[in-house]
C-alpha cells in the first residue's frame, strides 16, 4: 500500500511540474520568451579594475561539414542596428539573408566576421545555402 501512495505521490509531482511550464522550450534550452538579443549572447569578462566589458557583439556560428550551430536560434535585433556574425568554419559557406532587399553573406573556412543591417521590423531568416539550414531567425524590431 505505501509503495502505490509513493509512486501516486511521484507521479502527482512529475505531472505538476510539467505543468507550471507555461513556455515552450526552444531547441536552445531557453523558452520562446528568453530569447537572446544580439548583446545578451555576449560574453563578458573581468578586467584589472574589476569592471565587466563585453568581449564582442557578434553571435557565434559554427560551422562543421553539414552540421551548423546555432540551429534555428531567434535572437532580437534592432532594426538598422549592424548584426555581426563570427563565423568559424571548416568550409566555405553561403547565407542566404531573406530580408527585403535580400542579402547574401559569403565565408570563407576558418574564422571570418560578416556584417548585415537590416531596416525593416520582422521575422528573418539567414539558411546556409549549401545545406538549406535556418541558422537564424532575426526579430528586427
Amino acid at each position: 500500500m505505501r509503495r502505490a501512495l509513493a509512486a501516486a505521490a511521484v507521479a502527482a509531482l512529475v505531472l505538476t511540474g510539467c505543468a507550471e511550464s507555461e513556455e515552450p522550450a526552444t531547441s536552445q534550452g531557453t523558452t520562446a520568451s528568453e530569447s537572446p538579443t544580439a548583446s545578451q549572447s555576449t560574453a563578458e569578462s573581468e578586467s584589472e579594475s574589476g569592471e565587466t566589458e563585453p568581449e564582442t557583439d557578434a553571435i557565434e556560428v559554427e560551422i562543421e561539414g553539414d552540421r551548423i550551430e546555432p540551429n534555428g536560434m531567434r535572437v532580437e535585433v534592432a532594426a538598422g542596428d549592424p548584426v555581426a556574425l563570427a563565423v568559424r568554419s571548416d568550409r566555405a559557406a553561403e547565407f542566404h539573408v531573406h530580408s527585403s532587399p535580400e542579402q547574401v553573406l559569403e565565408v570563407e573556412p576558418g574564422e571570418s566576421t560578416v556584417e548585415l543591417v537590416i531596416d525593416r521590423p520582422g521575422i528573418v531568416d539567414i539558411e546556409e545555402h549549401e545545406t538549406g539550414l535556418v541558422v537564424l531567425q532575426l526579430e528586427v524590431r
